[in-house]
């Protein structure tokens, strides 16, 4: 068998301050836009931080 490389995943999201990958989302706010904004507070070091996310389009399905 063979083993995945040890590397470190770049995936989510890291706090500037301590590197955590811990947060707690402390409020959530849809933006009229459509993007939907949250503060996040890191568990570890208390640093605030603001993320904007993008809501996925709708899918539509066609009949065949």
């Amino acid at each position: 068998m063979k083993q995945a490389d040890a590397q470190p995943s770049n995936r989510g999201l890291e706090c500037p301050q301590c590197g955590c990958r811990h947060f707690y989302t402390t409020h959530t706010e849809p933006l009229r836009d459509g993007r939907i904004r949250r503060r996040k507070e890191c568990r570890h070091c208390g640093r605030r931080i603001v993320t904007y996310e993008a809501t996925p389009a709708p899918i539509s399905k066609r009949d065949c």
